[in-house]
């Protein structure tokens, strides 16, 4: 392993245990330095004891850590399915709308259609009307030029 690849950098409590498994196989290195927070480390009155203890294998499971995962994880799952709810119901509600205003559309449409065929029969009509009263009105008076 390349020792530019850092696994793990962790300031642990001044007692107690950590554990850590590597996820990789092959030669690890491992670097240990005390933190002191006493002004006068170097005094003989300062005594570190270090027990390490490195185990090589298969790493037990940790059940408690799994089953925290798994709930935390299932409960993101949730959370996202009531999103994903959520949105399926905005998108059907926009689907209706998109619907509704269709029909609108298209009803508006036919609506502007008949109104326009209906004027072109009002104006067909009153032509006609106009070049039968022209007609009569030009038998009943004929026009006669007169000199000048």
């Amino acid at each position: 392993m390349n020792s530019d690849n850092l696994l793990v950098n962790t300031r642990g409590p001044t007692t107690g245990r950590f554990t850590f498994t590597s996820h990789d196989s092959g030669d690890h290195t491992i670097c240990l330095s005390p933190y002191f927070t006493d002004s006068n480390w170097f005094a003989h009155s300062s005594h570190i004891r270090m027990y390490l203890d490195i185990a090589i294998g298969k790493a037990r499971p940790d059940l408690d850590h799994d089953r925290s995962h798994v709930s935390e994880v299932a409960a993101k799952v949730r959370e996202l399915n009531v999103k994903l709810e959520d949105i399926r119901r905005e998108q059907q509600y926009q689907r209706e709308r998109e619907s509704d205003f269709r029909d609108l559309s298209e009803v508006t449409n036919s609506r502007a259609v008949w109104y326009s065929v209906a004027q072109i029969v009002v104006l067909i009509v009153t032509c006609t009307w106009q070049l039968r009263h022209l007609k009569v009105s030009f038998y009943i008076h004929p026009i006669s030029f007169m000199p000048f």
